[in-house]
């Protein structure tokens, strides 16, 4: 087993990014919206990275707006828009709170089946819905403090500390 490498499944990476939409393509889905968005090249992204967002609203982003992006590799998970003083905060809510409820109405379920017949089987998804829902639990929880910090701090503070980090990393 120890061959096995499990810290990407276990420990999820968000990464903060400070970007200046220099284009920006969007695709419509029946409910979704899909947006593509390339960042200039600048001090802070040196890259130009590309990021992907997908929501319900539409026209959120346009050319030349800044946001401050939370990610887990290019996929936008949070984002702020400094110039049109807007984000997607409401989104996320609604996104964690059903699958929280989601999976706490199949533990319950699952619970309901254990109790009426006794099934390994049943036991065993139990158990698995059981840690599915507290690995949610504490990703949510981590996720929502992250964005709290960011609602924090001013256009300024939040520059200045990515590119402290740039520098550290580099």
């Amino acid at each position: 087993m120890a061959f096995m490498n499990l810290n990407n499944f276990f420990h999820i990476k968000y990464d903060f990014n400070f970007l200046k939409i220099e284009k920006k393509s969007s695709i419509k889905n029946i409910i979704l919206k899909d947006y593509i968005l390339k960042s200039y090249k600048d001090e802070i992204n040196p890259n130009g990275e590309t990021f992907i967002y997908q929501g319900i609203k539409e026209q959120i982003f346009k050319e030349n707006d800044e946001i401050l992006v939370l990610s887990i590799g290019r996929k936008i998970i949070f984002f702020k828009n400094l110039t049109q003083n807007s984000d997607n905060l409401g989104e996320i809510q609604t996104k964690q709170s059903l699958l929280l409820s989601f999976l706490f109405f199949g533990s319950l379920f699952f619970v309901s089946l254990f109790l009426m017949e006794f099934s390994i089987l049943d036991l065993l998804f139990l158990i698995l819905c059981i840690i599915v829902l507290i690995a949610s639990s504490i990703s949510t929880n981590l996720l929502f403090r992250h964005i709290n910090l960011l609602k924090k701090f001013s256009k300024e503070e939040i520059k200045e500390f990515l590119k402290k980090r740039k520098n550290v990393k580099a």
